[in-house]
């Protein structure tokens, strides 16, 4: 017993406690936010996609900037609970305001102490000198941060049904528990030292046109995935409303009538989270994936296809299925990304920083785009979009792949 307690008290598995609280917390306001914007205050599609894309553009941002501030401040994790506090606390207020525009305003401004916290944290698994053991913690740490994830919409999609202000008393809670664990880390990560004759296993052979492409794979995977959380759940409110959700092919379910749409959703977002998390650990047990872009190109294509799917169906099943392919293209991105990110430790926190910002920048433009989009036109037209942005996308990606050669993680093309 006390051996078992001994590998649960572990420093990495309390990071992973801590990323999987966190991204609770997130995946918490992703879900909640939008319901109390246009259930409880009247807001549409419009302003929907304006907070989605600000709150990813100001994530985007402030990664950015903390790449290149953060490794100076000396103790990472001191960064990273100055984030996670500022997020909750700020979150926890949103839900006290009844402006629109102010809540709108408090509901994106959080997103920027996230910023200071996720680099920091991956860059502490970053500083693991063994490859080895650094890609089974980048696995153990993106699984623990997507069942956060999926657990999370399970949980705050009834408590928002029950009350609209328990899902923010929930998110300020694990806001709170994050603090103290990253407060019980050792600051320094892991040793960064190896012995005299190793130090080329701190890096392996890493095409940067392939780091790169990652790096916009993870920018377009997530603003697929950002338009479904911004968006959909407006549409959810809309059929629900006019009582036209079915289970499968016309079938009607008399269950369906007693769930409210963000009930209703939760479901979807768990499945979109219940992918990624199988996504990634299949990825963390194999390595087929490894250095092969084509598996990359094909899942984003797959998933901007369920967008023509999503924007005319009234199908519970269509739905949870279009939500379980962007969720796995959504995992085999990040997952390949951050992957590449930490190839080589002494630039593990920047690279890291610069792989959130694509992430955060990905959601600006998916909600941004589709949200104006959507208010433009409708949800149907403006979904009709997505598989030519991504083919776009795909095409500039095998451009970065072959326009940079091959070289070591650490002799050139440093970002």
């Amino acid at each position: 017993m006390a051996l078992s307690r001994s590998r649960i008290c572990r420093p990495h598995r309390r990071m992973y406690a801590a990323a999987f609280l966190l991204d609770f917390s997130v995946a918490a306001a992703l879900t909640a936010v939008p319901f109390l914007l246009a259930g409880r205050l009247g807001g549409g599609a419009t302003l929907l996609g304006a907070v989605g894309a600000l709150q990813m553009g100001l994530y985007s941002g402030g990664c950015l900037v903390s790449s290149f501030l953060a490794p100076r401040a000396g103790n990472n994790l001191t960064v990273a609970r100055f984030g996670a506090g500022i997020f909750a606390v700020v979150l926890f207020m949103t839900s006290l305001l009844d402006n629109p525009l102010a809540c709108a305003a408090a509901a994106c401004l959080p997103f920027l102490g996230l910023s200071l916290a996720w680099p920091a944290m991956q860059s502490w698994l970053g500083r693991e000198p063994d490859p080895e053991k650094r890609a089974r913690q980048v696995a153990g740490f993106n699984t623990a941060t997507a069942l956060g994830f999926m657990a999370s919409p399970l949980v705050v999609g009834p408590l928002y049904d029950f009350h609209f202000r328990a899902p923010f008393i929930l998110l300020l809670g694990c806001g709170l528990t994050v603090i103290i664990l990253l407060a019980s880390l050792p600051s320094g990560g892991a040793k960064t030292s190896l012995p005299p004759g190793e130090d080329k296993r701190l890096s392996y052979p890493l095409t940067p046109g392939l780091l790169y492409a990652s790096w916009l794979s993870t920018f377009t995977a997530n603003a697929l995935v950002s338009a479904l959380r911004s968006l959909y759940p407006m549409r959810m409110e809309s059929l629900s409303e006019a009582g036209d959700i079915t289970l499968a092919g016309g079938l009607h379910w008399p269950f369906l009538d007693t769930c409210g749409p963000a009930t209703l959703f939760s479901w979807m977002a768990f499945l979109l989270s219940f992918s990624t998390v199988a996504c990634f650990i299949l990825l963390g047990r194999t390595s087929g994936w490894q250095h092969r872009f084509s598996l990359i190109a094909m899942g984003q294509i797959a998933a901007a296809s369920c967008f023509l799917l999503l924007g005319r169906t009234h199908s519970l099943v269509v739905m949870f299925l279009c939500f379980a392919v962007a969720g796995a293209n959504y995992g085999l991105c990040f997952f390949t990304s951050l992957y590449y990110s930490l190839a080589c430790a002494p630039s593990a926190h920047r690279r890291a920083a610069v792989n959130e910002g694509a992430l955060g920048a990905g959601g600006f433009a998916g909600a941004m785009g589709l949200g104006y989009a959507a208010g433009a036109t409708n949800l149907a037209t403006a979904f009709t979009w997505a598989p030519v942005a991504v083919l776009a996308a795909v095409a500039l990606q095998y451009g970065l792949l072959r326009h940079y050669p091959a070289a070591s993680a650490i002799e050139r093309h440093e970002v």
